[in-house]
C-alpha cells in the first residue's frame, strides 16, 4: 500500500498541472450551495504569436440542468480597455448559445471563481483583477448577470480558492497576491459580501503561486496547497486548515526545494 503523503504528492502534482494551464473549465452543482466549490484560477499568458487564453469557469448558470460557460474575453493584443464577462448557456444537443448580453471586468482579469456566494441556490462568479479588485458578479437564475461592484481590494490577485473555511456553511475564499507577498483569506458573510479573515506570507515572496483547496489529511476540514512553479519545477506548501479560517503550515506534507535557490527581487 502506497503511504498518503506519496499519494498526496501525486494528488497535488496533478493539480499544479492543472493550474498551469490556461483556459479550463471548472465544474460547480448549483444545486448544493452550502457545499465547498471546487473552483481555481488560471494566470493569462499572452505572447506576440499567440492570444491570451480566456479564462472560463462551468455551471448551471440558466438552472436547466445542463452546464453553462462563464468566460473572460480580454481586450484584443495591442488594445487598451476592459475585459468582457460572458455566458454561453448549453444546449441539449451539446452545443453552447452565447447570451449577446456582456458585462465588463477590469483591464487585466487573472483569476475567476463560481459559487453560491448570496446563498440564492444560483451560481455567481467572483473575477480577480492584476490591480487587486475582486468584482461579484450574482447570477439572475436565467443565465444572465449583475455586477454588484468590488467586493474587496488586495494588491494583486493572482489565484483564488473557493471553499467553507471556518465551518460556518457559507462560503469563503483565499487569494494569492503576488505585490504582497500574502495569502488573504476573506470570509464569505452569506450575502455576497467578505471580510477580511486572515493571511500567511508566502514562502516565496515575489512569485506568483496558485491555490486549490481540498482535505489533504482526512479529518474533515478544509486545507490548502500553495503551488510555485519554479524553474527548476513545481514546489507546494501544504497549509492545514484548523476550522476557523486559519491554517497552519505542515512541512510534512509540502514539496520545498533548496530555499537558497530563489532569491526576493
Amino acid at each position: 500500500m502506497l503511504p498518503m503523503n506519496y499519494k498526496l504528492r501525486q494528488t497535488i502534482a496533478v493539480l499544479a498541472a492543472g493550474l498551469a494551464v490556461a483556459g479550463p473549465a471548472f465544474a460547480a452543482d448549483a444545486k448544493k450551495p452550502a457545499a465547498p466549490v471546487k473552483a481555481s484560477s488560471v494566470v493569462m499568458r499572452a505572447t506576440d504569436e499567440a492570444p491570451i487564453a480566456p479564462l472560463m469557469v462551468m455551471g448551471d448558470f440558466n438552472r436547466d440542468g445542463i452546464m453553462d460557460i462563464a468566460e473572460i474575453h480580454p481586450a484584443m493584443l495591442g488594445h487598451s480597455g476592459p475585459a468582457s464577462l460572458s455566458i454561453s448557456l448549453g444546449q441539449a444537443n451539446g452545443k453552447y448559445k452565447v447570451i449577446t448580453s456582456t458585462w465588463k471586468v477590469g483591464s487585466a482579469p487573472r483569476a475567476i471563481v463560481i459559487g453560491d456566494f448570496n446563498r440564492d441556490g444560483v451560481p455567481d462568479v467572483i473575477v480577480g483583477d492584476e490591480d487587486g479588485t475582486l468584482v461579484l458578479f450574482l447570477g439572475d437564475g436565467a443565465g444572465g448577470m449583475k455586477s454588484v461592484g468590488t467586493i474587496a481590494h488586495l494588491d494583486s490577485v493572482v489565484s483564488i480558492a473557493v471553499a467553507d473555511f471556518n465551518h460556518d456553511g457559507i462560503l469563503d475564499l483565499a487569494v494569492s497576491d503576488w505585490h504582497a507577498s500574502t495569502v488573504t483569506v476573506l470570509a464569505g458573510v452569506g450575502n455576497g459580501s467578505f471580510k477580511k479573515e486572515w493571511s500567511f506570507p508566502l514562502r516565496m515572496p515575489g512569485t506568483s503561486p496558485q491555490l486549490t483547496a481540498a482535505d489533504f489529511n482526512r479529518d474533515g476540514i478544509t486545507d490548502l496547497a500553495v503551488v510555485y512553479n519554479a524553474d527548476d519545477g513545481y514546489t507546494y506548501d501544504v497549509m492545514l486548515g484548523a476550522g476557523n479560517g486559519t491554517f497552519v503550515a505542515a512541512p510534512n506534507l509540502s514539496v520545498v526545494k533548496d530555499p537558497n535557490a530563489h532569491c526576493a527581487p
